[in-house]
């Protein structure tokens, strides 16, 4: 799995992607992850729960960091 996951990301940057389309493409890798890993639904349900920050979020913490 997580060959693909290379391949698909080296794909992406290649492709031109924009940050959004990068971030949303881990934050897939993150609740495919959490769907391999996970052994109950309860544990599952934790884990897609802890990954939620949307872009927005994301992008406007990124930046409040970056322009210190």
């Amino acid at each position: 799995m997580s060959k693909i996951f290379c391949f698909v990301f080296v794909a992406l940057i290649f492709s031109s992607c924009s940050n959004q389309q990068l971030y949303q493409a881990g934050q897939e890798y993150q609740r495919s992850t959490c769907a391999e890993k996970s052994v109950s639904s309860q544990q599952l349900n934790d884990c897609l729960n802890a990954n939620q920050k949307g872009y927005k979020e994301y992008d406007m913490e990124r930046k409040e960091i970056t322009d210190k």
